[in-house]
């Protein structure tokens, strides 16, 4: 059997965490030319082939050129330019997705409950321990909660997350190209009532599925000058990049801040404002590590959340304030530049411990440790972190940038300081560390303001409210 012919264009940092994670996916093509705009790479050996400039695709063979970058714009046009067909060109999601078309991986066999209110299906990115998906996760269970049935479809996820949302008893299918739905993916979304579609990635599913069924969007993402995703999104999805395209689609934000970056490439289209809730997992616990007060800083390490702001603050405490004190990171620290710096940078303090990235089981063991969650983020639509601490009773410092400082009151429930600012940072944790008998009652604020806001009933039925006005609409 002859294999389809592709050239890949780009061998970047994309290409390189591509072929490490699909290659067994890759080895079922005839990679016949590798293509860079790097000069520096050309004539370089790459597998059994070797590197060339884009022009050489004018002397190949080819049925597929696949673009491995996250801007693509000017390759594309590149390509035209150069007698590549339109329909010969395709991004790698697009590519990699179309070719699982009509594959579906159900994990839960559990049957639709006929009495429920309302089926409804919860679309996200790729399941991962992350904000986003344990946002939509929370969703489900709470929807559960408020008598509907839930099933959550993602193209892909990790196994254990899937076998503890499984635990929760909500199905899970698994459709490898749902962001790219054609008859057989579109077929199966009809049994549905509604669809919640998770996160401004997922702009092309909300707008297809929207055609056929009542969509609501759930928008969580940072502005453009913290994260390249409204950039590279609206530039891979050009075609949906417009309000047309989104006229049958009530979207709704996780916070001011997640509706102001939306409205700011489309104006005044979110009006409304619809918070998580986080499943209540607070037992009453002692958190004394060996007579040490512990901070924690917990997400995964990026220059916006600010962990370099957070080791520099701790640099400034006092030698006796940090005698009995140790400042943990928790969270997924990679090999880029910002993380070498955090990981050199944590090496020379001998207080501050790097525990890497846990599953929620094993961080929700670490609360049981840690005395006080900072945020130290220069920007955080909301900070999953900060809400669970609140559940957890923990005294709380984030940054005036983030959703969740709208909940607290500085010094009453948590604490306040300025995002990108060390000293302000450090006055906060300072006067933290000198005012313990005071942390009782930020303690019990903090709990009253989770239960005020955030429980799962709560978030129900902030979602009913959404759904019945969806409905009505309908009508």
């Amino acid at each position: 059997m002859n294999r389809e012919k592709i050239v890949i264009f780009g061998v970047g940092r994309k290409y390189r965490y591509i072929r490490e994670k699909y290659i067994d996916f890759l080895q079922k093509y005839d990679i016949v030319a590798y293509l860079d705009n790097n000069e520096d790479l050309w004539e370089t050996p790459l597998d059994n082939s070797i590197i060339m400039p884009p022009r050489f695709i004018q002397k190949t063979e080819y049925e597929k050129v696949i673009l491995m970058a996250d801007y693509v714009k000017d390759m594309k046009k590149q390509l035209l330019g150069l007698g590549v067909p339109k329909d010969k060109i395709a991004l790698w999601d697009e590519f990699f997705c179309k070719a699982q078309q009509g594959e579906f991986f159900t994990y839960g066999q559990i049957p639709f409950h006929l009495s429920a209110k309302k089926r409804m299906l919860l679309i996200s990115v790729e399941l991962a321990y992350n904000g986003g998906t344990m946002a939509i996760v929370n969703a489900a269970i709470a929807l559960k909660l408020q008598g509907y049935d839930v099933t959550i479809c993602a193209a892909g996820g990790n196994d254990k997350l899937i076998e503890e949302i499984v635990s929760h008893n909500i199905r899970i299918v698994i459709v490898p190209a749902i962001n790219y739905p054609e008859e057989m993916e579109l077929n199966w979304v009809r049994q549905f009532d509604i669809v919640i579609v998770n996160v401004f990635q997922m702009i092309r599913c909300a707008c297809e599925i929207s055609c056929i069924k009542p969509v609501i969007w759930w928008i969580h993402e940072c502005s453009h000058e913290q994260v390249e995703i409204y950039a590279r999104i609206r530039d891979n999805y050009s075609e949906y990049d417009n309000l047309a395209a989104m006229r049958n689609i009530r979207i709704v934000a996780v916070s001011a801040i997640a509706a102001k970056n939306f409205n700011f490439f489309y104006k005044d289209r979110i009006k409304e404002i619809l918070p998580y809730g986080v499943l209540d997992l607070y037992s009453d616990r002692n958190n004394d590590v060996h007579g040490k007060c512990v901070f924690a800083i917990i997400g995964s390490v990026l220059p916006r959340k600010a962990q370099s702001v957070f080791l520099d603050a701790v640099a400034m405490l006092a030698k006796e304030e940090k005698e009995n004190t140790e400042f943990w990171i928790v969270g997924n620290c990679g090999e880029d530049p910002y993380s070498v710096e955090v990981r050199e940078k944590s090496e020379k303090m001998p207080e501050v411990k790097m525990l890497g990235e846990l599953d929620r089981e094993h961080v929700q063991e670490k609360y049981a440790q840690i005395s006080v969650v900072v945020c130290a983020s220069l920007e955080e639509t909301m900070s999953m972190a900060i809400t669970e601490a609140m559940m957890n009773e923990k005294v709380c410092i984030t940054t005036d940038a983030t959703g969740m400082a709208d909940y607290i009151e500085d010094g009453v429930n948590g604490f306040i300081c300025h995002a990108g600012d060390t000293e302000s940072l450090y006055e906060k944790m300072k006067w933290v560390l000198n005012h313990k008998e005071q942390w009782k009652e930020v303690e019990r604020n903090a709990r009253d303001t989770y239960e005020k806001y955030f429980t799962l009933d709560k978030f129900g039925q902030r979602l009913q409210k959404v759904i019945g006005s969806v409905l009505e609409m309908e009508l």
